[in-house]
């Protein structure tokens, strides 16, 4: 398997939470890429603007109600892997930041999106689906075709609700623009240089 083939991976529409908890799981028997965060594109009105998505119209942002990625680092450098965007997979931090975070300060605060980081092993042993926020919404034959996530420890169970809220444990201090997340991930890490892809 070419893990950096985004063709190889699991891949479900609307399902990004789940794609991105298999791509990490994908990340544990590879030393091609070193997984850093789980990052929850969100804000307090349920709607975001992010530009370069597949499904957007031209140059036009796409208004989702969250969205879920990775930052990892690829050759000692960081990069971003978003199955639904444009950009190449995976892409630097900064190409992907500045493409889809385009006009940030123009945006109203109700599109301007906001980053959760979680740490990328954490999100793997803790996270939970079991899908009842599409429920009603699309046919469940377009559901994941394995079974639901769960964990093998439940005692910190980490639901989709709590990784999209905006408050509790793993929310304080730690809600991010992106431009602030840049800066967090410098501090942690000692990288995120603007690399060019």
């Amino acid at each position: 398997m070419n893990i950096l083939d985004k063709k190889q991976h699991h891949y479900t529409a609307l399902f990004c939470e789940e794609n991105i908890w298999k791509l990490v799981e994908s990340c544990m028997s590879s030393n091609i890429i070193v997984p850093i965060d789980v990052l929850f594109i969100i804000n307090k009105f349920n709607s975001i603007a992010l530009f370069e998505q597949n499904t957007s119209d031209g140059k036009q942002a796409v208004i989702w109600d969250y969205h879920v990625v990775l930052s990892a680092q690829v050759n000692k450098q960081v990069a971003i892997f978003d199955f639904d965007s444009r950009c190449n997979f995976p892409t630097s931090i900064h190409t992907y930041f500045n493409k889809t975070f385009a006009h940030y300060s123009a945006l109203h605060d109700h599109y301007k999106p906001l980053i959760k980081p979680i740490p990328a092993d954490y999100y793997y042993d803790n996270f939970t689906s079991n899908r009842q926020h599409m429920k009603g919404i699309v046919a469940e034959s377009e559901f994941p075709d394995y079974d639901l996530i769960i964990p093998d420890n439940t005692a910190n169970l980490l639901t989709l609700d709590i990784c999209r809220t905006l408050t509790g444990s793993l929310s304080e201090d730690n809600i991010l623009t992106p431009l602030k997340y840049l800066e967090h991930l410098k501090t942690r890490t000692g990288t995120g240089k603007d690399n060019k892809n």
